[in-house]
């Protein structure tokens, strides 16, 4: 295979977009048409599993390919750097002749090491801090990633083909959707969210946040209406993303290039009293949308059920630009699964350090969580939480299936250590690096 003949490739990241508020995924409201296009052009993966979040360890899992306890990052904002001597995807795709460029500011968030690989990295601006209430709008991101499109079309890059990695805040807090998106699945309610909040010591700090109150003093003091924000923050992402399809199809690159669209994490909405935060390892957080579209070479409109992780992403990618070789990683490429040669996962290992620290597994059909340090909730340290993933995460069934919880937590021991292979558990190294304020 000649090296202009390798496709293209994007990886467009929604931060903090949950898989199950997409109508792709099921969801009755209709917030992702383009997003769904693409997966009806390509392979949706029903349960890809983010091994680590929030939005450090996610998109350090995502570049490396190895599980959060073997790279180490395992908080977000924390002091842990990761080591050079673990190559990232775009240090792979820049080796082998891919144009490496980042539509991105995760560099900016003490994380040097988002930058490597790249041989254009254009800065998007500050970062999303909720308590500020600071985010980058969709259409800056997406206006810079237009430039480089056109820029690469007119010839002004000698090197192809490209490795293009595009990165959304939206719908991340505040959600903040310009005019023209608010308010479009807006129907009135009644649950009064200020109440909600004075539950919870997360809540009680999220209510002295500009944001909220100013939503408050806007006569929005509604769970619907903060609710339906964020589904409207979705819609804007997926406006932004169909400017770079419709410019992929205008310049005459679509047809050779790969189209991954994922997420770091996701959002809690008020589930397991979690409001407008990515806390947690319930399935509204740890499941993401994974999509692959790449026509030439892949199955259209086809759904896969096995469970993949945030690891799977780069050994697929480096396949289906056919880069070969002994690679450190912990995932595998996807590939076979979507030819139906292989199996996913029995279960996925999933860790949590920033504003509490958790592991849990994660099979087909149940998830067992273990809380290692007493967190903000009220739940000591070795405080278990057992669930039925068909029935959902309301009922802690620990006490009705003891033996079951028993077995899991045995197999958690057991598989947690077998990553670690030797090495110190940085989640007894690292202290919580972002603890939730009294």
């Amino acid at each position: 295979m000649r090296k202009d003949e390798r496709p293209n490739i994007i990886l467009i990241a929604i931060d903090t977009l949950r898989a199950d508020h997409l109508s792709c995924y099921g969801y009755e409201k209709k917030t992702s048409p383009t997003i769904d296009e693409i997966a009806s052009n390509g392979i949706l993966f029903e349960n890809a599993i983010a091994p680590g979040i929030p939005t450090h360890p996610g998109y350090t899992t995502i570049f490396t390919g190895m599980h959060p306890l073997r790279h180490r990052i395992v908080c977000h904002m924390g002091q842990e750097v990761l080591s050079y001597d673990i190559p990232t995807l775009p240090q792979y795709l820049y080796n082998s002749g891919y144009l490496t460029v980042a539509i991105d500011n995760l560099v900016a968030t003490k994380a040097p090491w988002f930058i490597r690989g790249f041989e254009v990295y254009v800065f998007t601006g500050g970062i999303t801090v909720i308590s500020k209430g600071a985010k980058i709008s969709g259409d800056i991101v997406t206006t810079k990633a237009l430039n480089f499109l056109k820029a690469y079309r007119q010839g002004l890059y000698d090197r192809k083909p490209f490795f293009l990695f595009i990165h959304y805040w939206d719908p991340h807090t505040p959600y903040l959707p310009p005019k023209g998106f608010r308010e479009r699945f807006y129907s009135g309610g009644g649950t009064k969210l200020s109440s909600l909040l004075k539950k919870t010591r997360w809540g009680r700090f999220l209510l002295k946040t500009k944001w909220i109150q100013q939503l408050i003093t806007e006569g929005h003091d509604e769970k619907e209406y903060v609710d339906s924000l964020y589904d409207e923050e979705i819609l804007y992402s997926d406006w932004c993303i169909s400017r770079v399809i419709n410019l992929l199809k205008e310049l005459d690159l679509y047809d050779n290039t790969v189209i991954i669209v994922t997420s770091d994490h996701g959002e809690g909405l008020g589930e397991n009293d979690i409001y407008y935060d990515h806390h947690g390892l319930y399935e509204w957080d740890i499941r993401v949308p994974l999509i692959i579209s790449y026509p030439q070479a892949l199955p259209r409109g086809k759904r896969i059920r096995e469970l993949v992780t945030h690891e799977d992403i780069l050994p697929t990618i480096l396949d289906l630009a056919g880069i070969k070789g002994d690679l450190k990683v912990d995932g595998k490429s996807l590939i076979p699964i979507i030819d139906g040669i292989e199996k996913g996962r029995e279960f996925v290992i999933c860790v949590e350090n920033t504003r509490m620290t958790k592991r849990a597994i994660r099979t087909h059909r149940w998830k067992l969580i273990e809380t290692l340090r007493p967190d903000v909730y009220g739940r000591p340290a070795g405080y278990l939480e057992l669930y039925n993933i068909e029935e959902g995460e309301k009922t802690n069934k620990v006490g009705e299936e003891h033996d079951l919880a028993s077995e899991l937590l045995k197999q958690l021991e057991v598989q947690y250590r077998k990553v670690l292979s030797g090495a110190s558990d940085p989640l007894s190294e690292q202290q919580i690096s972002l603890p939730i304020p009294e």
